[in-house]
C-alpha cells in the first residue's frame, strides 16, 4: 500500500513529501530516496524535526488510532488507510479530536472515487433501473501473505478478512442502495491463511427495502503468475432493478455492464482507467480539504460509522 500511494503522491499537484518513517530503518531510506526526502524511524521524529502539514499514514489496523492521534494532536492533518481504527471507541476519539482540533482527518474509501462506480451511481439516479431490490457484491482473490504480515495476526487487523474487505463493499453498496438498515456476517470456523478467518460472507437489508450478499476471500486457489492484489483479484457488484440490471467491475478491470427491458446488454469498458485511480481521486479530496479549497467528501463521521455496521455485524 506505500507503494500504491507513493506513486498517487507523486501524481498530486502541490504536494511534496518530505518525510518518511518505517520503524525499520531501511524500508524508510529506500523509500525516502524515491523522494529526496527525509529518512526516519517514527512518526514522532517526523514532528519533531520537520514542518510537516499533513501525513499519509499506511500501518497495521492496530495503530491507526495511536498514531493518528499523535499527528493530530500536533496539528497536522492526517490522511490513512481504512479502517479508521481498531474500535468505535478510538474512531470516536479520533472525530473528536479532528473537530477540536480543526484538522482534516480523511479515511481512504477509495473506490468510492473510482470513475466505474461513479458511472453506476449515474445510472441509478436516472431511474433506467427502476426500484433497485437486490445487490451481490464480492471481493475475492489469492493474498500473497509475507511472514511479517499483519493480516496474520488478529490482534494488529482486528479480524480477518470481514474487517479487512468488508468495509470497502459495504460504503460501495451504499453509494448505490442509500444507508445500510441492518448487516449480519456469518465467519467460518474452518482452517485459515490468516490470524483469523479468511473466507467471509453478509447479509444487508437497506432503508429503502433492499438486500444485499456480500462475500470476501482472500484464499481464491491461484490461476497464473499475476494472482496476488489486485492485478489477480475479482472486485465488484451487480445490482438487480425492477427496470433492468447492471454489472460493475472494478477488477480484474474496470467496466459496466447492463441491460434494461426490452434493450440488448450494453458494455461499457473503462479499461483504460487504473484500479489506483479511485486512490488518486480519494488523496485529491484530502488535498483539496487541507487547502480550504472544498470539504471532504469522505468524512470522518462516515468512517466511523462504516466501522460501526462492520463491527456490529461481526458481533451477532
Amino acid at each position: 500500500m506505500a507503494a500504491t500511494h507513493a506513486a498517487v503522491l507523486r501524481r498530486t499537484p502541490g504536494v511534496d513529501v518530505i518525510a518518511v518513517a518505517d520503524p525499520r530503518g531501511e524500508a524508510a531510506h529506500q523509500l525516502a530516496a524515491e523522494f529526496g526526502a527525509g529518512a526516519f524511524t517514527s512518526l514522532a521524529q517526523v514532528l519533531d524535526s520537520v514542518p510537516v502539514d499533513a501525513v499519509d499514514i499506511m500501518v497495521p489496523h492496530n495503530l491507526h488510532h495511536s498514531l493518528a492521534k499523535e499527528a493530530l494532536n500536533a496539528g497536522v492533518h492526517v490522511f490513512m488507510d481504512k479502517p479508521i481504527a481498531s474500535t468505535v471507541p478510538q474512531a470516536r476519539e479520533l472525530c473528536d479530536i479532528a473537530r477540536r482540533k480543526d484538522r482534516v482527518l480523511a479515511i481512504c474509501h477509495n473506490l468510492l472515487f473510482h470513475p466505474a462506480l461513479q458511472r453506476t451511481v449515474e445510472v441509478i439516479e436516472t431511474g433506467m433501473l427502476g426500484r433497485v431490490t437486490s445487490a451481490t457484491a464480492w471481493s475475492s482473490g489469492w493474498l500473497d501473505l509475507a511472514p511479517w504480515d499483519f493480516r496474520l495476526d488478529k490482534d494488529a487487523t482486528g479480524g480477518g478478512a470481514w474487517v479487512d474487505g468488508a468495509p470497502h463493499l459495504v460504503y460501495v453498496l451504499e453509494a448505490c442502495l442509500g444507508q445500510i438498515e441492518k448487516l449480519q456476517a456469518i465467519l467460518p470456523q474452518s482452517s485459515s491463511r490468516l490470524g483469523a478467518e479468511d473466507t467471509a460472507v453478509g447479509q444487508a437489508l437497506f432503508n429503502s427495502g433492499a438486500v444485499a450478499t456480500i462475500s470476501v476471500g482472500y484464499s481464491d486457489c491461484p490461476s497464473g503468475p499475476d494472482t496476488d492484489w489486485p492485478e489477480g483479484w475479482r472486485l465488484g457488484v451487480n445490482l438487480i432493478g425492477t427496470e433492468g440490471r447492471l454489472a460493475l467491475d472494478f477488477l480484474p478491470r474496470a467496466q459496466l455492464t447492463w441491460q434494461t427491458k426490452g434493450q440488448a446488454e450494453r458494455l461499457e469498458p473503462l479499461w483504460n482507467v487504473p484500479f489506483d485511480a479511485g486512490f488518486e481521486g480519494a488523496f485529491s479530496d484530502f488535498a483539496a480539504a487541507v487547502k480550504g479549497e472544498s470539504t471532504l467528501r469522505v468524512r470522518p463521521e462516515d468512517s466511523l460509522r462504516n466501522l460501526e455496521l462492520i463491527k456490529s455485524a461481526n458481533d451477532q
